[in-house]
């Protein structure tokens, strides 16, 4: 997708497990907790970024674009369990990318799965986005499977800042 609609990502998402909303900057130190976790950080490039910079770029995103990086939380218990949404891809598209990350405790249950799916049905349904990419780093087979279970492809492969890198792609499908 070249030009995201201006129209919202109407906020929030909602799946049978999980409420999908926007940042809001009280949510940094919940998410600095899930970002001091190297295991759930083992695969997420932060190109030298502080992590802790991340939750105000999303809500600066989010108010200046109307869709981004968004809050997972979970209904049941009502906690903040991670991240999934859409960003420019490498951080300046043009295209759309699919990206998640949950809190480690929450890892083997569908959640991920359930998340991506709704970042993207968002993405097709509400931005009119015609095609998302994911960027999977080779070994990261949790995620590879989740992209796959929401209807990516592979298209190629990709080396980036020293790592070698899954690139799949997600078509709208035409009524």
């Amino acid at each position: 997708m070249r030009n995201p609609s201006p129209v919202p990502v109407r906020l929030p998402l909602r799946t049978d497990r999980l409420s999908i909303r926007a940042f809001v900057p009280e949510d940094r130190e919940a998410m600095a907790a899930i970002y001091a976790d190297p295991e759930v950080m083992r695969f997420i490039d932060t190109r030298g970024e502080d992590p802790s910079t991340w939750v105000a770029a999303y809500v600066a995103h989010q108010d200046r674009h109307g869709w981004g990086v968004w809050a997972i939380e979970e209904r049941a218990t009502g906690e903040l369990i991670g991240e999934a949404g859409l960003a420019p891809l490498d951080g300046h598209g043009p295209d759309l990318e699919l990206g998640y990350l949950l809190r480690r405790d929450r890892w083997g249950r569908g959640l991920a799965t359930e998340a991506a799916r709704a970042c993207l049905t968002a993405a097709f349904d509400q931005l009119g986005a015609h095609e998302v990419v994911a960027i999977v780093d080779e070994g990261n087979d949790a995620s590879l499977a989740v992209a796959r279970k929401v209807g990516f492809v592979e298209t190629g492969r990709r080396r980036r800042a020293a790592r070698h890198q899954h690139v799949l792609r997600a078509r709208r499908v035409s009524a």
